[in-house]
């Protein structure tokens, strides 16, 4: 057996333990919005890099910040401040923002709901909320994130998490 499968295999397992974590939050979630549980998995997915670079405050207790949730003015939680790449004009630039922390992964999937339902700008995401790929468009035009692929990257993911069959139907 080639070293590669060996890895591909780990890190295909790695994946399956991560949207198995993620999927009670996601149903939850994915219910308010009316959307399915794997396309908020593949979103926290890409977000975090599989759970992998989930933000840390100082002292490094996690955000628990699975999806890239800025801290705006609206917000009066926790947050840690972060460097992150935007894009401005297409072209990438790092800079430092704040962003929300979370006392778990269930409170960071609850808060994604309810700032995609209570921000008009995303009221094309949630109208289209029944298909994944018009929900990640939607949110993508909307501007939840200035990563020109970003779309495209969250159905790749949740094509995977299908093909692999990483979360259970039902």
């Amino acid at each position: 057996m080639s070293r590669e499968r060996v890895t591909d295999r780990a890190f295909a397992d790695d994946n399956r333990q991560f949207a198995a974590k993620m999927l009670a939050h996601a149903k939850r979630a994915a219910a308010a919005l009316g959307t399915m549980p794997e396309v908020l998995v593949a979103q926290a997915a890409l977000e975090t890099g599989w759970g992998q670079h989930v933000m840390s405050g100082d002292g490094g207790v996690s955000s628990h910040n699975l999806f890239g949730i800025k801290a705006d003015p609206s917000w009066h939680g926790e947050t840690v401040r972060r460097a992150t790449l935007e894009y401005f004009d297409g072209h990438p630039v790092r800079v430092t923002a704040a962003f929300r922390a979370y006392e778990d992964y269930g409170a960071a999937f609850d808060d994604y709901a309810k700032f995609i339902q209570s921000n008009p700008r995303y009221q094309r995401a949630l109208e289209r909320a029944a298909e994944p790929a018009a929900y990640a468009r939607e949110l993508q035009r909307a501007g939840y994130a200035t990563d020109p692929d970003y779309a495209r990257k969250i159905l790749q993911i949740h094509e995977q998490l299908a093909n692999q069959r990483a979360v259970p139907a039902g």
